[in-house]
């Protein structure tokens, strides 16, 4: 059985300059490039590439789910054993570290251009072409290494939140890079007579590289940058998993990564047989789809499967080997968010209500007056049962605000002047699409597979 490791959830706040996100694209698609910036902007999605697309899925009449919930990819309830919400303040040093890293990996890039399109010989060129593929390879097997050591580290307590966060985005930035360097020697290889490398091999590159990315985390470099403004963020951890979730711009943004879901490749995998995987892990949102596109090829470890919805999108990446999701991205605006229970207190005329939900996701709060029953503009705070809590935004002139809901048992309290109202509230249980599975051998309690390193 795979030992069960200590893993972290923990709400964090980066603070920046303002900065701005975009906008779900219209047509679906994946569409992030990287930006030419030396710091990334924050991303949308993975970006398409080179690579097969399957056959559109079926659309499905769409049913009414107000009060159903949307499946999600995340950390077994046994793995996150710790949570902690705290402010974090970004430091001018480590903007400009990270400003300098990514920029460095940039510079190599072009460093690497210029000595295929600098070769002495034909033969030189060809040379260098496969050289520079292998290394890209290479660099995506160290930075899955990395993520990994550095999970690990973070849950022994080793890493602060917002150094695992730094990381993170740094191998975020990273990736999205050599993604570009991808596309360009790709561009050489096309460009140099008699000489090819297999289409398919450029695409399992992109999908191992989108492995690595993800919209929270990039979102985090944005901050880093000063590209973005404070942001809070849900960070949980457990054996070589990872579950990152923000509200941003009007949208709640989540990803997760589940290592003991990888298992590798699978020669029997077909895009079909991905489509099918998606379907079962996501009942609600396959009723629920607008449209759609699937990415793959037969001989890659992973199938990237898109789908667009009526409350939001999501992006599932689907390991041939374990046949199951193993990383998700999910995209829902917030007013498009529907939650399935309530609990309220009400205290000097005041009444809070939380609209609960599951660790790390969208949770509503409403303050209304008990006399007029009319909304009350206040400042907000959560923390922990019995600890320090933090502010988390101001509930405006309709009354509401949509925070991140912290793990475990957490007390909200909306001060109005000398009223003050505080509201025990208990999230509610996390909608997984495995359950509480914790490896990749389909059965809770079964032996896992060995993950692929």
């Amino acid at each position: 059985m795979r030992a069960v490791a200590l893993s972290l959830a923990l709400l964090l706040v980066l603070s920046a300059v303002a900065g701005a996100v975009p906008a779900l694209p219209d047509d679906g698609a994946d569409t992030t490039s990287v930006p030419a910036a030396s710091t990334p902007q924050s991303p949308e999605s993975v970006q398409a590439g080179p690579v097969t697309s399957g056959p559109q899925l079926q659309v499905s009449e769409s049913t009414d789910s107000e009060a159903t919930e949307l499946n999600v990819l995340g950390i077994p309830p046994g793995e996150a054993t710790r949570s902690t919400i705290e402010t974090e303040y970004v430091e001018l040093g480590s903007g400009l570290a990270f400003a300098s890293a990514t920029t460095e990996v940039r510079l190599q890039t072009e460093a690497t251009v210029e000595r295929i399109e600098s070769a002495e010989s034909p033969e030189k060129r060809q040379q260098y072409l496969l050289q520079e593929v292998s290394a890209i390879e290479q660099q995506i097997i160290t930075l899955r290494t990395r993520q990994r050591q550095v999970i690990a580290a973070y849950s022994r307590d080793e890493l602060a939140p917002r150094r695992l966060l730094y990381e993170l985005a740094l191998i975020d930035a990273e990736a999205r890079e050599l993604q570009q360097r991808r596309e360009r020697i790709e561009t050489l290889v096309q460009s140099t007579s008699g000489f090819s490398i297999s289409s398919a091999r450029f695409g399992n590159i992109e999908l191992e590289l989108n492995t690595l990315t993800g919209p929270v985390r990039g979102h985090a470099a944005s901050v880093l940058g000063g590209e973005a403004a404070a942001t809070r963020f849900f960070v949980q951890s457990g054996e070589n998993s990872v579950e990152l979730a923000v509200i941003r711009d009007g949208t709640y943004v989540r990803e997760a990564y589940r290592g003991a879901l990888r298992v590798g490749e699978d020669g029997s995998f077909s895009l079909p047989d991905a489509v099918n995987a998606t379907e079962q892990a996501y009942p609600t949102i396959t009723g629920l789809r607008l449209r759609d596109d699937v990415v793959g090829n037969p001989d890659s470890d992973s199938t990237r499967v898109s789908i667009e919805h009526e409350r939001g999108r999501l992006v599932a990446f689907v390991d041939s080997g374990s046949r199951r999701v193993f990383k998700e991205f999910q995209y829902r605006p917030i007013d498009q968010v529907t939650t399935t229970s309530s609990t309220s207190a009400v205290k000097d005329a005041l009444e809070l209500t939380a609209h609960r939900t599951y660790p790390g996701g969208p949770v509503r709060l409403q303050l209304n007056s008990t006399t007029s029953g009319e909304p009350v503009d206040a400042q907000i705070t959560v923390g922990p049962a019995g600890g320090r809590s933090s502010v988390v935004g101001e509930t405006g002139d309709d009354g509401s605000l949509w925070t991140l809901a912290p793990s475990g048992t957490y007390q909200v309290t909306a001060i109005d002047g000398s009223s003050v109202v505080v509201l025990s509230v208990e999230p509610t249980a996390t909608p997984f699409v495995y359950g509480e599975l914790n490896g990749s051998s389909g059965e809770e309690g079964m032996e896992t597979v060995t993950p692929a390193e």
